[in-house]
This record gives structure tokens, sequence and C-alpha cells, in this order.
């Protein structure tokens, strides 16, 4: 385990412990959650290395880099991702021009990638899990370039860059954040999908909170920590978007892990608090759960 000494985002050795949270989909391990007093940044520490973060990942519950979908929630996923990937390239189209440059860094299955390039994009994906890789191949015959690779791409040559609920699993953030900017044109955009831990139901599900996935997200972004950091790293917020469906999906699995079950008093719960809290985004706070930011690279 790594015991972080400092903020990943700005260093300082100024923080205090948030929350405890348990992993409820792998090891049944509690990590702690600490918060940096000097820019907001929430981070998991300790936390595993990159040689040890695989053996979390290891369960048939976590689906986001596979078509399967065991349970009620699981079919729920697949069936929002399906809606929401159309709504990305949308915004991808009203971002770049046609015939852009686009990379999905984590691309998992491909999905989002198959979409792009038959709506007209150069689009690649890079993603470091073997079998998502495999998955893409053989559901969508798309091949996905191992991650690493990414390293080769030629600087100020893709118009696009896009992470969905992916920052937050990285492990050398400052490093990704850099190379990133260097493979983008003078005026690419990174486009970032992350939760939010100030939203309603972070706040009512507290330790239970789904979104807090640890120890697989390393990180948890307030909407003042992502854009305080991605400034320090040459970009600029041009727009922020809610992530609608999120707070149900998140609620939902939220009611599950805290009474170990989805019953159908935890499915009404869950759909409940999931509409309270777009809705209490919408009116008071504009703090939803997951946010989609558009960043434009400063020069």
């Amino acid at each position: 385990m790594e015991d972080l000494k400092g903020c990943p985002a700005c260093e300082s050795t100024n923080f205090r412990e948030f929350i405890s949270c348990k992993d409820f989909t792998v090891s049944g391990e509690y990590f702690t959650v600490n918060q940096c007093v000097e820019c907001g940044l929430k981070f998991t520490s300790p936390r595993p290395s990159e040689e040890e973060i695989g053996k979390y990942y290891q369960s048939p519950e976590y689906i986001s880099h596979t078509n399967k979908s065991a349970d009620g929630i699981g079919k729920l996923y697949t069936a929002v991702r399906q809606f929401a990937v159309y709504q990305k390239v949308n915004l991808i189209r009203t971002t770049v021009p046609q015939n852009s440059e686009i990379i999905d860094l984590g691309a998992g299955n491909g999905y989002f990638v198959t979409q792009l390039i038959s709506n007209g994009f150069k689009a690649r994906g890079f993603e470091p899990s073997d079998d998502a890789r495999k998955v893409a191949k053989t559901d969508f015959n798309i091949d996905i370039e191992p991650l690493d690779d990414f390293q080769s791409v030629e600087a100020q040559s893709v118009n696009c860059i896009t992470l969905w609920h992916v920052l937050e699993h990285i492990h050398s953030l400052k490093k990704t954040l850099n190379d990133i900017y260097s493979k983008l044109t003078a005026e690419g955009y990174l486009i970032i999908a992350v939760p939010n831990p100030e939203s309603y139901d972070a706040k009512h599900y507290k330790a239970f909170w789904a979104a807090y996935d640890v120890p697989r997200h390393l990180y948890h972004f307030s909407p003042q920590s992502i854009i305080k950091l991605l400034s320090h790293s040459g970009f600029d917020l041009a727009h922020k978007k809610p992530m609608w469906f999120d707070s149900t999906y998140v609620s939902l699995l939220s009611e599950k892990y805290k009474s170990g079950k989805l019953s159908l008093l935890q499915l009404i719960k869950g759909l409940w608090f999931g509409f309270i809290s777009n809705v209490h985004g919408f009116v008071f706070t504009k703090n939803y759960s997951s946010h989609i930011y558009i960043f434009k690279k400063r020069n």
C-alpha cells in the first residue's frame, strides 16, 4: 500500500481524514479518504500501488469493462450506457469539427470509440485492461490499444481527448495531465467526467455512497478542486454539464450497499433519492452526482 505524504494535486502536507469507506465490490476492506486543506481535493490514502490495484478490479460485479449485466442494477447500467454514449457523441460533435482526431483514454470495451468512428470521427481508444481490449475485439471488432502506447502519440496531433469516469483511477495524476496537454493541438479540448462528492446523494449516503468506490477511485473531485487542478495543468474550463442518470444509478447501488440487498423498498428509496439529488442540484447548488467538464487547452 502507498501512504501518501502530500496532496496528489498541490503537494500540500496539510490534509485531514474526511471519511472511511468500505470496498463493497471486491475485498471488503476499509480505506480512508483524506481531504487537502489547501486545494480541497479528496483522495484515497493509503491506497494500492499500480502493481497491486489490479486485484481490486477482479469481480463479476465490476461491469464497466464488459457487456455483461448480471443483476437489475447491471442491466440498468447497460441500458443507460447505450443512451449516454449517444449523448457523448453529440457533445463531441458540437465541440470539435467532423473528421477530428479523438482519443478516448480508459476506453473500456470500446463502445464509445466504435460510435465515434461510425459518426465520422478519427477515433482511437487506449485501455490498460487486457480483458476489456479483448471484449472490444470480440464484440465490436475494434482494436483498443494498450494504455502505455499513448506515449507514442504524436505531440499536438489530437483535437479532443476524453476521460469518462477515468481520471479518478489514474495513479500518476499530474504526469497524465501533462501528457494529455502535450498531445492536444493548440485549439484542443479535454473532456472529463467524474463523480462529485459535493452532490446531495453523496452527502445523504456518506460512507455508503457508491461513487467513492474505494480503492479503485483514488481521487474524489469537487468542481472546485478539479477546476483548480486543471488550471494548474494548462486548461481553462469552457463548460460544465450534469450527468443526469448517474444520481439514480449511484443511489440504487448505495441503497444496496447500505442494506446488503436491493429489495422493493430499497429500489424505491434509490429512485427517490436519485431524483431528489438532481432536483436539489438544479434548484439550489448546481452540484450533481457526476459532472462532465469541457476544458480548453490554454496556450
